[in-house]
Order: structure tokens, then C-alpha cells, then sequence
């Protein structure tokens, strides 16, 4: 079965003759599919006719003008309505920053209070200054002894003999 038997048997629908016949315009068909169209062009004078039609249309959609401002003064007011929209973006990121800057003091006053709570107290025992000196232990005096004949220690009778 060759490729146009099989879109004939199953093109008979007229919704995919448009179809193909609108990729074929748009230059997106295979081989085989654009033989097939080029067949149905020159076999079906209605087919012919509906082509002339999508190619004009397809023209004058190419060829249709696009509107332009004319006036100037709708490009002003939509440049100054673009310009009070960032203005207004600009205020409000502004305002965040003071108020994330304000939160931050808070933090650390509320910190600063707490913290100096517990290194201000009056008792000796919280204070890191009281807890890191130590005060000496009394010691006794004692007299020097200097040996100059005799050891103070006995030594082992190996070093006696000597």
C-alpha cells in the first residue's frame, strides 16, 4: 500500500484535509504528505479554491498593520505610571530594611538586658571575676638546712662504698 492510498483512506475526513492543507501552507509537511496536497490541488477544484482562500488570508495577515501611539502623550503617561510603580517598590524595600535594621536592635537590647543580668549580680558566686581568682594558701616558713658533709636523704649503701 503506497503512502497515497494510505492518506487517501484516511484523509476523507474534511477537518484533516484542512489540517494538511494548512501545514502544507506553513511548509511543514513530509514528502509523501505534500504530494498528497499537490494531488488533491490539482484533482478537487473546491480544494483548489479553499488553498486560494488560506493563501489570501495568510497574506493579508502578513500585510496587516500594527497599531502604533500615535498620540505621545499615552507613551508619557505609560512611562509615568512604569515610574511611579518602581517608586513604589523602591519605598516599600526601603521600609523593610528599616524595619528588619529595627527588629535587629531589639534582638540585641533584649540580649544586651539578659545577659547583663546574670554578670551584674550582686553575688560573689555569679561573678566571673570572683570565680577566676583564687586566693593563695597560707604557707609556714621554715628554716634553710644546707648539707655541705652530709646528705640530708640516706643514700643506697651501693653509693656509699665508693
Amino acid at each position: 500500500m503506497s503512502a497515497n492510498q494510505i492518506f487517501n483512506n484516511s484523509m476523507t475526513i474534511p477537518e484533516e484535509r484542512f489540517e494538511l492543507l494548512s501545514a502544507y501552507i506553513d511548509g511543514e509537511v513530509t514528502d509523501a504528505e505534500e504530494q498528497l496536497v499537490e494531488q488533491w490541488l490539482s484533482d478537487d477544484v473546491d480544494f483548489r479554491r479553499l488553498y486560494q482562500q488560506q493563501l489570501k488570508l495568510r497574506q493579508l495577515l502578513i500585510e496587516l498593520p500594527v497599531p502604533v501611539a500615535a498620540n505621545s502623550s499615552v507613551k508619557a503617561e505609560t512611562e509615568l505610571v512604569i515610574n511611579r510603580v518602581i517608586a513604589e517598590i523602591d519605598k516599600r524595600s526601603q521600609r523593610r530594611k528599616w524595619k528588619l535594621a529595627g527588629i535587629g536592635i531589639s534582638v540585641a537590647a533584649v540580649v544586651g538586658i539578659f545577659g547583663s543580668m546574670f554578670t551584674f549580680n550582686s553575688s560573689p558566686q555569679f561573678s566571673p571575676v570572683a570565680n577566676s581568682i583564687k586566693k593563695a594558701a597560707p604557707v609556714a616558713e621554715e628554716p634553710v638546712i644546707i648539707a655541705m658533709e652530709e646528705p640530708l636523704v640516706p643514700l643506697p649503701k651501693s653509693m656509699n662504698t665508693k
